[in-house]
């Protein structure tokens, strides 16, 4: 076996949606479903919860980890939340705030560092325009490595819903931040689409995305490494992030 392969260590991200994580039900999913990926971070917007304890993550995961940070709801609105493995990663929170936790991972394999931030962009409103613009200023160092994955609340094209009426501006914005940054995209693997309005001819639009720093040194799996699966529970679809990374 080379050093190089030796060095490369493959790690899941579970990314979640799951629009209040204080019913019971949901709690026994997003467990469930963090073990069934093996993942070694989770997240989850709009978890409509003022706070989070201990007590909270030892209910929704597995006791492996050990290691969280929260932003609080405004009320029902909101709220986001990362949990992550110390036993994988050295954990430091960068930013805390409505639209994004961003933390910087160290890995205990062989001490490489990146940044994850798990976005939540609000669909409405006021809210919305300031989520554009503080996406737009977000400082990403082109020389770090980042990855971006969460409810953006924005879609690319018009391929991104499954009928007409696509809002041209939006997609404009959304696509000339993403350029702005120099962000790569990481496609959906499965599901075509990650938002439903539940009705019984629905509109089905993907709205939650994963992209990553040009610098980012990952190798991808020889399949699509961003899965989707529908769950029973809301109208967001659930995403995991497989990487084959030297971390």
């Amino acid at each position: 076996m080379d050093n190089n392969h030796q060095q490369n260590k493959s790690w899941n991200i579970l990314n979640w949606n799951i629009r209040g994580l204080n019913d019971e039900n949901k709690q026994r999913a997003v467990r469930s479903k963090i073990e069934e990926s093996s993942c070694t971070i989770f997240c989850n917007q709009e978890t409509k919860m003022p706070h989070i304890d201990c007590s909270l993550i030892k209910r929704i995961a597995p006791k492996r980890f050990n290691k969280f940070a929260f932003h609080p709801s405004q009320g029902a609105s909101g709220g986001i939340l990362m949990g992550w493995m110390d036993s994988n990663f050295e954990g430091e929170v960068l930013l805390n705030e409505s639209f994004a936790i961003t933390v910087k991972f160290k890995s205990r394999h062989n001490g490489q560092k990146w940044k994850l931030a798990t976005i939540y962009g609000p669909c409405q409103g006021i809210p919305r325009d300031q989520f554009v613009q503080w996406f737009y200023d977000l400082h990403l160092d082109p020389e770090e490595n980042w990855l971006l994955v969460g409810d953006f609340n924005f879609y690319r094209s018009t391929e991104d819903r499954n009928r007409g009426g696509a809002n041209y501006n939006d997609m404009e914005n959304f696509n000339s931040i993403i350029s702005h940054h120099g962000l790569v995209e990481i496609p959906l693997k499965g599901k075509k689409y990650t938002w439903s309005n539940m009705q019984a001819s629905p509109l089905l639009e993907q709205l939650d995305w994963c992209f990553s720093s040009l610098s980012l040194d990952f190798s991808l799996s020889k399949h699509s490494p961003y899965t989707s699966c529908q769950d029973s529970l809301g109208s967001h679809s659930l995403q995991s992030a497989d990487r084959h990374k030297n971390t």
